[in-house]
């Protein structure tokens, strides 16, 4: 039997090393101050910053806008670490929150500020600080969410993350040891998640009812009639700022009734020319009170649509006639504009969501008097009802 010929394996050689990995810039190089790196896989992403020789890894976090964000009850997680560790006697990370307007002092109103050790020298001869220490923080609850307002003055709720270096300095003094501090900054978003407790219902028999009725108390010449006004919607009062509200609406009136509180509330305007006689809108109203600085500013976050019941036996107008008329709409509200968080209320800040029934007046903000507004508290949410059963 001929023995098999047996092929030999190449001789092995070892690969060479692979070149040593250093986050410093070469001669030549330049690192740009404060510039975060991020990567994310949905919701968990990993936020990198350097500055000074300082360098802070964020992870198990969200995005917004380039930013950390970090939701209710969060632990914000990560690791910090030193280039230099030559006479670090203390690191601490501080976690604060403040609140902002413009043409006050720049540092602004602060309301949390809370400080961790992260290592501290405990001999005076020279304990070499760790080249990586772990960053862990359960701080983020039952605090407003970040938030910033434009008009009609700039307003904003900030929180920032601080990695504080506490180094010994070289002048030695007798009796007394000399120290400086170095620290980075970086913000930090906080979006609380909200979900409604149960399902908006598209059934009316889950409705609720709200009756308005408009009587002015100024004379408008025509005390015998009303306006009344019933308006059906999802008895939850929670509503996703992103889901359809459904509604019905029906109006009681008489035409020449809506002519006569025209003319008294709306003088410059001909009665004629009011395109809509009643209107549905999502309103956000903002009230701000700091330093002796107060002002509110209402944002029409979406407009109803409307649809005129065929059962109807006239078009919804502003006229001289006498005869009483009900008119009759099913519609649907959503919100146009983006919603980053649910409302909220500080002693300095506060914001509400409201339904606004506003009668012959285009969507826009609250009149003082409201005699031609209804307003109805809700609550938006910033995510979609889960059923957990």
């Amino acid at each position: 039997m001929d023995s098999l010929s047996v092929q030999l394996l190449p001789e092995y050689t070892p690969s060479k090393p692979a070149p040593d990995y250093s986050s410093k810039p070469l001669p030549g190089e330049k690192c740009i101050q404060r510039s975060p790196r991020f990567i994310q896989r949905g919701d968990n992403a990993s936020f990198t910053y350097r500055e000074g020789g300082m360098t802070l890894k964020l992870r198990d976090c969200r995005e917004e806008d380039r930013h950390p964000s970090y939701g209710l009850g969060s632990t914000i997680r990560g690791e910090v670490a030193l280039d230099h560790r030559r006479r670090v006697v203390a690191v601490a990370a501080k976690l604060e929150g403040r609140m902002y307007l413009s043409g006050q002092p720049s540092k602004g109103v602060t309301f949390i500020s809370k400080e961790r050790t992260l290592w501290e020298s405990q001999t005076l001869n020279g304990q070499t600080c760790p080249s990586i220490m772990p960053l862990s923080m359960i701080a983020l609850s039952a605090l407003p969410p970040s938030f910033e307002l434009s008009k009609p003055q700039r307003v904003a709720i900030i929180y920032t993350l601080q990695i504080i270096v506490t180094k010994a300095r070289n002048v030695p003094m007798i009796g007394k040891k000399l120290s400086r501090e170095v620290n980075m900054s970086v913000h930090l978003r906080y979006r609380p998640r909200v979900r409604p407790s149960r399902p908006v219902k598209q059934t009316p028999e889950d409705w609720m009812e709200d009756v308005w009725i408009t009587k002015p108390t100024t004379d408008t010449g025509n005390e015998a009639l009303l306006a009344r006004c019933h308006f059906f919607f999802p008895s939850v009062r929670v509503f996703t700022a992103s889901e359809k509200i459904p509604f019905h609406l029906r109006l009681e009136t008489s035409p020449v009734f809506l002519h006569s509180l025209a003319k008294l509330f709306l003088p410059h305007q001909n009665p004629s020319e009011i395109e809509e006689v009643l209107n549905v809108f999502i309103l956000r109203k903002t009230t701000v009170s700091i330093r002796g600085t107060s002002f509110s500013h209402d944002q029409v976050l979406g407009r109803g649509q409307m649809m005129l019941q065929s059962t109807c036996t006239s078009k919804a107008v502003v006229s001289e006639s006498e005869e009483p008329v009900t008119w009759s709409w099913n519609g649907e509200l959503r919100c146009e504009a983006p919603v980053l968080n649910t409302g909220f209320s500080t002693s300095q800040i506060s914001t509400s969501d409201y339904i606004v029934l506003s009668l012959l007046l285009p969507p826009g903000p609250l009149r003082p008097d409201l005699s031609l507004q209804r307003v109805i508290p809700i609550r938006l949410a910033t995510e979609p009802w889960i059923d957990h059963s």
